[in-house]
């Protein structure tokens, strides 16, 4: 709003003068018509020139003073939207994972009109009202103050009321933006939970879930409804009362001789201006009022902290640690501590594997290195150097995530890969494909690379957006490579080409493998088992499983399970035979 302040002002003068030419235009007439009513000539061309004046200078701020409003409107809300955009890009995971996406969905999409609305609409015309109440009071003041007196002393107890209304709208109307979050909180949950929800025929708990917050909107609703219609009763009661009892009063004026037929003209003219502008001051104070609620909430996220970052770049020494996480303390929130005095030595060019029970913080392992979330206490080093020293972006070049859960984005097969890597051609992204066990299947599609993978990639096998994250992956050639149990939920000839494309992906690189399926990490270089947060056990498949700890116990357990496996199956197949 500041920066183009210059707009702003144009539209203020403009408004001024535009109000001033009917004005000096209503003075005129009340001139001639005293003329008029004294018995003397009036010469209508000694009027002709002014008015055409008058009508040029009016039509000319007219101009002006829409294209200034437009151009301020557009201006403001173009910066907003670049701010809260850009911002959307800076802020830590940690506001993401705490705030929910219906809100922030809500905010960037109802609450964004509702400030362009503030704006575009709202804000000028209130300006434009206040200017043309002030500069007609003026003139009004000049020519009688009783009338003055009469006009003003009606409106302060009604606008008292009608700012009271308003507060109470204000409270209203944050409610109502809540609820909104809540509604699409719920729409959210019913579309990503869909096939969930209908395969436990979920539908009866869904919908009575979406009927209460529609229920509490209505509510709200009902509330806002009732004091919004008191608001637009004081407007009405504004325009006519005072207009009636300033008419009344503008006569008796005239009948003592202390105001001419023309001034009562003149007023009456422009009392017809500022009833208008009066009456919609309620409203006015009612839409401000609530729109600001809109405001603040994006205001919210602009204010956020920006993701920490330093502006370092470094690269790995010989014989020197990858990572290093030293006396970390780490906990999403007070209740909920994770790591207590945490220690972890990944050496570069190493093949290391993170295994234990869920809830250890494994996964929180990966988010702590990738800069996701910051250690409460402790040292966080990448190549020798701290977190606070690197630049996040830098940071994060040196690292090439495989999950479980892979997302692709909306677009094509090609595109998704081409994310690796910025300007990479299509030459590379096929390469990269080729090394990931993907590129036949993608040349058999009927649109190839230009295949499209739907939302979310649900075109696609969990498999195929496996492997596609892998040539991801392989695009971007991090000299780090996470991988978190990246063949968990898949068939058996699927993992072997996912597998494969790891073994690939691997060579010459860090290697830090998240495990489910110890059976997968037999060959690591070093295991680390974990368990509530602290690191068990430590060293090669073998010793592990000769030290008889925790690992040969959970490498026991899966073995047995899996030994069981044939067994279960040949079973159905008997049952299958009998039935």
């Amino acid at each position: 709003m500041k920066k183009y302040w210059y707009l702003f002002v144009i539209y203020a003068v403009m408004s001024y003068l535009v109000t001033q030419v009917v004005v000096d235009g209503s003075n005129r007439i009340a001139g001639a018509t005293d003329q008029l009513f004294r018995g003397e000539t009036v010469q209508l061309y000694s009027l002709l020139l002014p008015f055409l004046i008058l009508t040029l200078i009016g039509t000319t701020a007219a101009y002006l003073k829409s294209y200034s409003q437009n151009a301020y409107s557009i201006r403001v809300q173009t910066e907003m939207k670049n701010i809260t955009a850009g911002k959307l890009v800076k802020l830590s995971y940690r506001y993401y994972d705490s705030t929910g996406t219906g809100s922030i969905m809500n905010k960037l999409i109802s609450d964004i009109y509702q400030v362009e609305a503030l704006f575009s609409e709202v804000l000028p015309e209130a300006v434009m009202g206040l200017i043309m109440i002030v500069t007609i009071s003026v003139y009004i003041l000049v020519t009688d103050v009783r009338l003055f007196l009469v006009t003003v002393i009606c409106y302060p107890l009604l606008l008292w009321l009608a700012n009271y209304l308003s507060k109470k709208m204000g409270k209203l109307s944050g409610n109502r933006r809540k609820l909104y979050d809540d509604l699409e909180e719920t729409a959210l949950d019913c579309f990503h939970g869909m096939i969930v929800g209908r395969t436990y025929n979920l539908e009866p708990v869904m919908g009575k879930r979406s009927r209460k917050v529609v229920d509490d909107i209505l509510k709200n609703e009902y509330v806002r409804a009732k004091v919004n219609t008191g608001s637009q009763f004081i407007g009405n009661f504004i325009r006519w009362m005072p207009r009636v009892v300033c008419y009344l009063f503008a006569l008796y004026e005239v009948f003592k001789s202390r105001m001419s037929v023309g001034d009562l003209l003149a007023f009456t003219m422009l009392l017809d201006r500022i009833v208008h502008p009066m009456g919609e001051i309620p409203g006015y104070i009612n839409a401000i009022r609530e729109q600001m609620v809109s405001f603040q909430r994006i205001n919210d996220i602009v204010k956020q902290p920006d993701e920490p970052s330093g502006d370092g770049c470094f690269q790995s020494e010989e014989n020197q640690s990858a990572i290093s996480l030293s006396h970390i303390h780490f906990g999403y929130d007070e209740d909920r501590t994770i790591f207590e005095d945490f220690n972890l030595e990944i050496p570069a060019g190493k093949n290391v594997a993170l295994v234990g029970s869920s809830g250890g913080g494994k996964s929180t392992v990966f988010k702590i290195l990738c800069g996701f979330y910051l250690p409460d206490q402790g040292s966080y080093k990448l190549y020798g150097h701290a977190y606070e020293e690197w630049n996040v972006r830098e940071l994060r070049k040196q690292f090439a995530l495989v999950s479980q859960n892979v997302f692709l984005f909306p677009g094509t097969i090609a595109d998704n890969v081409a994310y690796g890597h910025e300007g990479a051609t299509l030459n590379q992204v096929k390469e990269a494909c080729k090394n990931a066990n993907i590129h036949d299947f993608i040349e058999e599609l009927p649109d190839g690379y230009d295949t499209t993978v739907g939302e979310r990639g649900v075109k696609l096998s969990g498999g195929q957006r496996q492997r596609i994250s892998i040539a991801r992956a392989f695009l971007k050639a991090a000299p780090i490579l996470l991988l978190d149990e990246p063949t968990s939920a898949v068939d058996v000839e699927t993992e072997e080409l996912i597998k494969d494309a790891i073994r690939k992906i691997s060579v010459g690189k860090t290697v830090i493998t998240i495990a489910h399926r110890l059976s997968t990490i037999e060959n690591a270089d070093r295991i680390f088992v974990f368990d509530h947060g602290k690191i068990a056990e430590c060293g090669t498949h073998d010793e592990l499983l000769k030290a008889g700890g925790l690992y040969q116990s959970l490498y026991t357990r899966e073995s047995e399970v899996m030994d069981q496996q044939p067994v279960e199956e040949d079973t159905e197949c008997k049952r299958g035979g009998e039935r």
